[in-house]
């Protein structure tokens, strides 16, 4: 009897964690201090909409499994309630073809094999993942290393004849040619003066730069005309008078040589 009442009380519980219910509106802010699943993006939309990334709406949260999830409007809450395991399911399907979706969602409980800490150890391991659903799924990341590989310019000979013609006239013409050159001779000659012809060599000395200098320098200059006015002051009723006065350095310069004075 208590077994029994026991029992029914856990499949009870079960058949409840598995049914979605929309949280009221009125425990909605309340419901902020939670955690939401998928960052607060809603599951539908991600689904639906092939990995699309909409943020859900603070007053549609909805409760499945002990967890949260935030929806984008009334038409994606009912869609999750009536069908919580599809799109929770197709979630991680499409995080399992987007791994970068791992990480964002935070969804490296169900994606062992790509934690921080699970590479680090595999790492350490040094064992390969059989597939690559085993390394998204079955927590074995796969260790990773650089390489480099480097590959030949060429790859094919290449046989390339620089003589080669493709036309038929340009051949006829080359094949005359070789057949006026087999008709050619080439004839030479010499005679007696070019026989006894040598190459002979003059060598002549260039003139040499000479230089002069006498003991006496001599030089002209063109004479100088200065005018002066006389009686500009003094007296007021003395008169003025211009003086005209031409200067020839040259001749004075020359009074002086003869005279022996510089």
């Amino acid at each position: 009897g208590p077994e029994a009442e026991v029992g029914g009380e856990g499949e009870a519980e079960t058949e409840t964690e598995d049914v979605a219910e929309r949280i009221a509106a009125d425990f909605a802010p309340s419901m902020l201090q939670l955690s939401l699943e998928l960052e607060g993006f809603c599951p539908v939309t991600l689904v639906d909409k092939n990995g699309l990334l909409l943020p859900g709406s603070p007053d549609r949260i909805v409760k499945y499994r002990r967890r949260y999830y935030a929806c984008l409007d009334d038409d994606a809450c009912e869609a999750f309630v009536s069908a919580p395991a599809k799109y929770v399911q197709g979630a991680l399907a499409q995080a399992t073809r987007s791994p970068e979706l791992i990480t964002l969602l935070r969804l490296q409980e169900h994606f062992p094999g790509n934690s921080i800490t699970e590479v680090m150890r595999q790492a350490r391991a040094r064992r390969p993942p059989a597939s690559a659903e085993e390394l998204l799924l079955g927590a074995h990341a796969r260790p990773s290393q650089d390489a480099q590989i480097q590959t030949q310019t060429h790859l094919v000979d290449k046989h390339i004849d620089p003589s080669y013609e493709f036309s038929e006239w340009a051949l006829r013409r080359r094949a005359l040619l070789l057949v006026d050159l087999r008709q050619k001779a080439t004839k030479g000659q010499q005679t007696t003066a070019t026989h006894f012809r040598k190459d002979s060599t003059t060598q002549v000395y260039p003139p040499k730069e000479s230089d002069t200098q006498t003991a006496t320098t001599t030089g002209t200059e063109a004479p100088r005309m200065v005018s002066y006015i006389k009686g500009l002051r003094g007296h007021p009723d003395s008169e003025m008078h211009i003086v005209n006065l031409t200067l020839d350095p040259g001749a004075a310069r020359v009074g002086n040589l003869r005279d022996g004075r510089r």
